[in-house]
């Protein structure tokens, strides 16, 4: 089951690459969110609690690396959405495409709250939370629309993955497939 875990690496090194190149550019300004955020989101419900917390950490190490940001926020916030996905497995149904679209726009909604609240003063930057509230609320909307099939994408990599492998799946937490 490592090389899933490997796999999924190449795949979290090439969101990031994406995001810090291509949806840099000005056509993308604005638009587009944190493309790790679905990633981590299917990796909390597809993965063991082990594999899944170490390919979230080398993400998150890496993204706050390639930030230049305050050093642990990535981490921080990719761990706490891992277990905080995990823990909603117990409660909801997270295999409906409804509830992840909402989940998943929720993760991108508190890591803009995350980053606003540790990057600015909030009673100095009253104009600032304005002045973003569109780019947050429209990177939000795209991300509960998109997300689903961004998790219906990786769920097919993971279910390829174990057939060539031939390991059984050894999480029951959701059936995306």
């Amino acid at each position: 089951m490592m090389k899933v875990s490997c796999i999924y690496l190449v795949v979290g090194l090439s969101a990031v690459v994406a995001q810090t190149t291509i949806l840099r550019l000005p056509l993308f300004h604005g638009i587009f969110y944190d493309l790790l955020i679905p990633l981590v989101v299917f990796l909390s419900l597809n993965l063991p609690n082990r594999e899944g917390i170490f390919v979230v950490v080398i993400l998150g190490l890496i993204m706050d690396l390639i930030s230049g940001g305050i050093f642990g926020l990535y981490l921080s916030i990719y761990f706490w959405i891992f277990l905080w996905v995990k823990s909603l497995t117990k409660f909801f149904d997270v295999g409906d495409t409804l509830f992840q679209s909402v989940l998943i726009g929720v993760c991108v909604l508190a890591q803009h709250l995350i980053f606003f609240i540790s990057l600015s003063v909030p009673w100095t930057e009253a104009q600032s939370l304005a002045v973003q509230m569109t780019p947050v609320l429209s990177q939000t909307i795209i991300a509960a629309l998109t997300g689903p099939v961004i998790l219906l994408l990786l769920g097919r990599l993971l279910t390829r993955l174990q057939r060539l492998s031939g390991v059984p799946r050894e999480t029951g937490d959701i059936a995306i497939r």
